[in-house]
């Protein structure tokens, strides 16, 4: 079949166009896969490497009078963690007013328990109660917990406890590091897994996994620091800047900081992080270019067992 004159060198220009463009990285081809069903390990990408997560745990009233205008000030979305029976029940918790308007307002909420208990040695029952109630009772007020987070932190060796949590829930924040490897690569003196599955081939749980998130406590280092704001500010900012080492210039993310909070509030007691001090957090993440995400961002890739960041914004 013969081209006239004129098709061909429209034909032409189109070709000189498209490699033109291909050789000076102007185009690139589609990439054969989606980032939310079939992430590579570099799919975590974006021109910013600088991320962290903040959690709020407890129910605490402070988290909504104090915490929330500083949030709304940036702009910042935040994941929540609610103890069910107790929303509504002292002046010092949330109501579930309090809870459904941060829900309205972009917060997410997300599932702590029904009475705060250890949860380590509940019976089969009281286990399930806590884990699966408190899912319902979130439920059952308009919301959707997809993320668990243990009443202590200490319950990541706990297989009964995780294999409660994994029925109802697609992530749990349960331990403490200082930063959240999307991997489970980077815990070499605890661990010598590579990847993020839930239990080594002998059976025995692995230290991080989607089960057992690994957070910062800002109110370990409070207490640490004898609630001395300075000290304390210096530890937040290297322990959010920590990442640095582990992602890449072009915006693959490997590590994350999930930084966590409870009392916002000038009172110096044990769950307690000062106003000021929180304020001087946020500050320093939006004035330095950090995106801040939630938990629900996070997905699994069951193929390669590990975690990846789903939807990261450009800012």
């Amino acid at each position: 079949m013969k081209c006239s004159g004129w098709r061909f060198q429209a034909l032409l220009v189109i070709a000189v166009a498209l490699v033109t463009l291909i050789l000076t990285g102007s185009f690139s081809p589609a990439i054969g896969y989606s980032i939310q069903s079939s992430p590579t390990p570099s799919s975590n990408s974006s021109a910013n490497s600088k991320v962290v997560m903040l959690t709020f745990g407890d129910t605490l009233k402070s988290q909504f009078t104090n915490g929330k205008p500083i949030l709304d000030k940036y702009g910042f979305k935040s994941s929540f963690f609610i103890t069910c029976l107790w929303a509504g029940s002292d002046k010092m918790r949330m109501t579930w007013q309090d809870i459904l308007a941060l829900q309205t307002d972009g917060q997410t909420i997300e599932s702590k328990t029904m009475t705060h208990r250890r949860m380590t040695n509940l019976s089969p029952s009281d286990l399930n109660y806590e884990v699966a109630g408190s899912k319902k009772c979130l439920a059952d007020h308009g919301i959707n917990a997809t993320i668990f987070a243990t009443t202590h932190g200490n319950e990541w060796n706990n297989a009964t406890v995780i294999n409660a949590v994994a029925k109802y829930y697609n992530f749990a924040v349960n331990g403490f590091s200082t930063l959240m490897f999307l991997h489970c690569d980077g815990y070499n003196k605890e661990s010598s897994q590579r990847d993020c599955r839930t239990y080594f081939d002998n059976g025995t749980l692995t230290f991080a996994n989607r089960y057992s998130l690994r957070e910062w406590s800002h109110n370990n280092i409070d207490k640490a620091y004898s609630y001395n704001d300075s000290k304390i500010f210096q530890k937040f900012v290297q322990e959010v800047n920590s990442q640095d080492r582990f992602n890449k210039g072009n915006g693959t993310i490997n590590a994350v900081p999930i930084i966590g909070y409870h009392d916002i509030i000038n009172n110096n007691t044990r769950d307690s992080t000062d106003m000021n001090l929180f304020a001087q957090d946020m500050k320093y993440l939006h004035d330095n270019g950090f995106r801040v995400l939630t938990l629900n961002q996070l997905g699994y890739d069951i193929n390669r067992n590990v975690i990846y960041i789903i939807n990261i914004p450009s800012s």
